[in-house]
């Protein structure tokens, strides 16, 4: 039904902690202390993050929050 919906023009917004339903979106949006730290198709982001899923996107996002990068 979703995917019915998009295919007809119609925006979804999903939010989520899993980042395995991330996979499943066209574009999105990480956010890390209240700020985006990166917006792209999952598959553009995994390859900027030389991450093999979007959790290891997730992973290294807060990983350079943490130490302030």
């Amino acid at each position: 039904m979703i995917y019915e919906a998009a295919e007809g023009g119609t925006t979804i917004f999903i939010t989520t902690h899993y980042m395995d339903e991330a996979e499943y979106c066209s574009r999105v949006s990480i956010m890390v202390d209240g700020e985006v730290r990166a917006l792209d198709t999952p598959s553009r982001l995994k390859q900027q993050f030389n991450a093999e899923s979007m959790d290891g996107v997730f992973r290294t996002l807060a990983r350079d929050a943490e130490r302030g990068d």
